[in-house]
């Protein structure tokens, strides 16, 4: 189900980094990357409460280059740390597992043709996994933004 989209521009953060393998499984990434701020920092909930992975290449690219990101308040011991830039994005937000994931973007690519839009050449895309408010919840809420040229 989608519950936003639109176009917004995001603000700079802070974030601690990893770099993907082009065939790396995500979630062991997400959980060793989270273990290493935990145990080298105070747990920050408020800070830590998604984890982004920023695809530079379309996913049907062998060697694609991603990089997962955890946003953080300030530089971390054991994690190399960086600004992710403001970039103006088209973006939609969904939850639950009704649409595949190819069918938002299809979504987020119509948008942009009715709209007018043109995607940037060096991001392919951003996808954001945010940490559900109960445990037992099944359904994650997920942004994917298209950062747009110029």
């Amino acid at each position: 189900m989608i519950l936003h989209m639109g176009v917004r521009t995001t603000q700079p953060i802070q974030v601690a980094f990893k770099h993907l393998l082009p065939d790396e499984d995500e979630a062991p990434a997400v959980a060793e990357l989270l273990g290493i701020l935990i145990r080298q920092n105070l747990y920050r909930y408020d800070v830590y409460d998604h984890s982004m992975v920023v695809h530079y290449d379309p996913p049907e690219n062998s060697n694609r280059r991603r990089e997962l990101l955890i946003p953080v308040d300030r530089p971390m011991a054991g994690v190399e740390t960086r600004e992710l830039p403001s970039m103006r994005v088209v973006f939609l937000v969904f939850k639950g597992t009704d649409k595949t994931m190819e069918e938002y973007y299809d979504y987020l690519r119509d948008y942009m043709e009715q709209s007018g839009l043109e995607a940037s050449e060096e991001i392919h895309s951003v996808e954001i996994m945010y940490v559900p408010e109960s445990v037992d919840e099944q359904d994650y809420t997920i942004e994917i933004m298209i950062p747009l040229a110029g």
